[in-house]
Parts: C-alpha cells; sequence; structure tokens
C-alpha cells in the first residue's frame, strides 16, 4: 500500500471515525451485510475508488450469490486500474494469485441476503491496519454513483487452473460443496453432493454444522469414505467420519501428526482445546496460542513462520501452499484418509465442553490475576485461558456482539460443571459496575 496523496481516492473531505462506525458494511475483517441496505452498489463503487490507492493490477473473483455481478460492476466504475477476472471461483483461487493483491465478492458462510466484499494481499487477507487504511479512503470517496457500473472483463481462466495446479490430488472422500463457490471447482473431487451453484443457498446452508450436514454424513457412511464439507465460499473445511463431525481442534492435530515433521511448528487459536495442546507438545512439535480470528492466526503464522496454524472454526494454513487458509487445499491433503482413521484418532480426547455467555462488562486483568493464584498455566492473548489440575477455562470478550463468551472443559461432565461454576462466580467478583 501507499500513502501518496496522487493515489488516494477522489475525495474532498478527510476521513470520519464517526462515518466509519455508522456504516455498517464496515465489519472487522471486510465489508459485508444485507443487500439493499448495508451491502450496496454505490458503497462498492466507493470501494473501487479507495482501491485506486493500492498496487496494481487486482486479481478478481466472486461466489455465486445474487447480486454479485451488480455489485463488482459497480466496484469496476470506482476502481480505474488492471483487473484479472478469474469469475466465479472459491475464496482460495483469489488468495493464491494474489502475489500482489486481490479482491472476492463473497459473504463467506453468512446466509442468503448477505453480500460482502473480501480483500488479499501478498497471499493471505488484509491485516487490521490495512483494512483500517483501506476504510479511511472509502469513507473520504464521496463522488455519486450515477450509473450502472463497468461491465465485467473477461474470465482469466489461468488464475484458475493456477490455484488447481497447487493442490495435491483428490484420492478418496465425498464432498459437501454447499451449493456455494467450491462448485466452480467440482470436477476435481471424485464424489460430491450439492455440487450446483445454488445462489440463494435454498438447499443447503453455506455455514458448515452439524445439522447442516446430514446428508454428507449419510452419504460418508454408506460409502464408507470420510466427509469433506465447505462453507461458502470454500476457506473452510470440516471433516465428517463415521457420522460424526470431527472437531476443528481435534483435527488440526491429526493433521499435524499425518502431515508435518516432527519439531514444526504449529499455531491454534486460544479457544483449541488444552488437551490438544498438550498432545501437540507430547508429540514433539513447538505449539503455540494465538487470539482467535484468522487474521490474528495469519499474522503470528508470518511473523513467526510457522508450518501450520489452525483455527477450531475449520481455517487451516499450510507454509507450503500459501498463507492464507484454504479449506480445499486441507481436503485434497487429508484425501486419502481411510474411512474411521480420524473418528479412531479423536477417541483419544475425551474432555467435556460446557459453554455459556454473560452480558455483563468484565475486568480481564482481575481475572486473569485471580486465575494465576492457582492455574497451572495462564494466557491473556485475548480475554483469559486458564488450565487447572482438575479444568481449563476461557473467558473472552465477542468481537460482533455485547457479550462474553465462556467455555469450561474438564475430563468429566461432573469436573466440568465445577469448573463453570468456579468461573462464573469468578466472573462476578471481575464483573464492572457502570
Amino acid at each position: 500500500m501507499t500513502d501518496d496523496p496522487s493515489c488516494s481516492p477522489n475525495a474532498s473531505s478527510t476521513s470520519s471515525k464517526a462515518n466509519l462506525l455508522e456504516d455498517n458494511f464496515c465489519k472487522a475483517y471486510d465489508f459485508r451485510g444485507k443487500y439493499g441496505s448495508e451491502a450496496t452498489e454505490e458503497k462498492c463503487f466507493r470501494l473501487g475508488l479507495a482501491c485506486n490507492a493500492f498496487k496494481r493490477p487486482i486479481a478478481l473473483g466472486m461466489d455465486y450469490r445474487e447480486h454479485n455481478d451488480s455489485l463488482a460492476k459497480a466496484f469496476l466504475q470506482g476502481f480505474k486500474g488492471e483487473v484479472r477476472f478469474a469469475g466465479a471461483v472459491p475464496s482460495p483461487v483469489i488468495g493464491y494469485n494474489a502475489t500482489a493483491w486481490g479482491v472476492v465478492f463473497t459473504a463467506s458462510h453468512n446466509p442468503a441476503g448477505y453480500n460482502g466484499v473480501k480483500f488479499k494481499k501478498h497471499k493471505r487477507c488484509f491485516f487490521e491496519g490495512e483494512l483500517a487504511k483501506l476504510r479511511e479512503w472509502y469513507d473520504a470517496s464521496n463522488t455519486p454513483f450515477l450509473s450502472q457500473g463497468t461491465p465485467l472483463p473477461d474470465v482469466d481462466g489461468s488464475l484458475r487452473q493456477t490455484y488447481l495446479d497447487a493442490l495435491p490430488e483428490f484420492e478418496s472422500g465425498v464432498y459437501d460443496l454447499a451449493g456455494g463457490a467450491v462448485c466452480a471447482v467440482k470436477e476435481v473431487f471424485p464424489d460430491s453432493v450439492f455440487f450446483d451453484p445454488d445462489p440463494a443457498f435454498e438447499k443447503h446452508a453455506p455455514e458448515p454444522k452439524s445439522g447442516a450436514l446430514s446428508v454428507l454424513q449419510k452419504k460418508s457412511i454408506d460409502s464408507k469414505k470420510v466427509g469433506f464439507a465447505f462453507d461458502g465460499d470454500g476457506d473452510r473445511c470440516v471433516v465428517v467420519d463415521r457420522g460424526n463431525v470431527v472437531d476443528g481442534g481435534i483435527l488440526a492435530a491429526f493433521i499435524a501428526s499425518r502431515h508435518l515433521p516432527k519439531k514444526a511448528k504449529v499455531l491454534v487459536t486460544l479457544d483449541t482445546q488444552a488437551e490438544v495442546f498438550r498432545f501437540l507438545e507430547d508429540e514433539g512439535f513447538s505449539v503455540a496460542y494465538t487470539a482467535v480470528g484468522d487474521v490474528f492466526l495469519l499474522k503470528e503464522m508470518l511473523s513467526s513462520q510457522a508450518d501450520f496454524a489452525a483455527e477450531r472454526s475449520g481455517h487451516y494454513s499450510f507454509k507450503k501452499h500459501m498463507p492464507d487458509s484454504d479449506g480445499i487445499f486441507a481436503a485434497a491433503l487429508l484425501s486419502g484418509t481411510r474411512f474411521g482413521e480420524v473418528a479412531d484418532f479423536a477417541f483419544q480426547f475425551k474432555q467435556v465442553s460446557l459453554q455459556q455467555e454473560a452480558r455483563f462488562a468484565l475486568d480481564f486483568s482481575k481475572l486473569r490475576a485471580l486465575a494465576e493464584e492457582k492455574a497451572v498455566r495462564v494466557d491473556a492473548l485475548d480475554g483469559v485461558k486458564a488450565e487447572f489440575e482438575d479444568f481449563t477455562f476461557l473467558v473472552r470478550a465477542s468481537r460482533t456482539e455485547p457479550k462474553v463468551r465462556i467455555n469450561v472443559e474438564a475430563d468429566s461432565k461432573e469436573l466440568a460443571e465445577k469448573g463453570l461454576a468456579w468461573t462464573l462466580e469468578a466472573l462476578h467478583r471481575c464483573r464492572v459496575h457502570s
């Protein structure tokens, strides 16, 4: 990026923090919202103007969601640089080709009716400071949008092919494409369900949660193959084995133990189970926690030169591939896994997890001090995570809602309930009264 005034968007006003806070299209890590109110052609035009400040050319792609065409045309009405257009592709295609930077029109796992824009740079997502600069230029872009946008360029098929050439060969498995962006590369999968684009997600939710995966679970059992499910834009992967959805933290441990050399550096987010962290340590990996969120994970991955980074929600990044999370690459890597192998591996992790929420302000420094009195290990990267002899708790503030998330893990339900009671009592002692 550059701060060269000659590259800044056409604007007569300076950026306004108040305006940014009022614009619900601007999210923490991208631009996203309900079409027609939060996500509009005019706002995408302003994004295009703002992007004139960035290095060019761009790699541009989109998922199959309704209104993406008109939003992308509006963006191109404002953006005057060179564009390599990939057409409808999963987000990792643009991430892999974003050697300079890239733009993806996608709302990822959000339901139908939402549209969004993700930004890539040097084969990874934008970091907080970079997105903040983009928001400043976006807020300053006040030229009125008066046309129907600029026609989309011809599709450059080499972007898609370059990405596909970088994937391991798919050996076996059954794949749930959810009617999302991964349908654009459906020919690489040996067996799949929901492989036709479904722009309104009428047949399948774009979020790969257990309630949406019943067809995959049944087919996985009937065919005796491991199942793989993707979110709406393909940067996340969830695994199903013997009919059960495998926890993302456990899957990270499986990937590391099967596909990484000993002593490799592994990063996991703070919500990953303590027993998974201990397993990785015992296996000889150099393992560390990061704050929850793929942005924090990737930032630490690059600065520490980690070999593998995993978020419990299904984001997996591989140094040998690219920093950006890629659910398709993860699935390809695991495609030779035999039926039952992941389930057998997961059986060794027996801790019970209990979740709760609290809607009051919390003094996290006081909570950390309380935990340090008795805990074996305390991490305060993102809220407070404390490992005791009988249980582990993670208390962190939500990044999207005014609430505190509470997670307690233990070797039995009885110990988990005891740990939850202790944690809730500690929270009330640390409550901030207005």
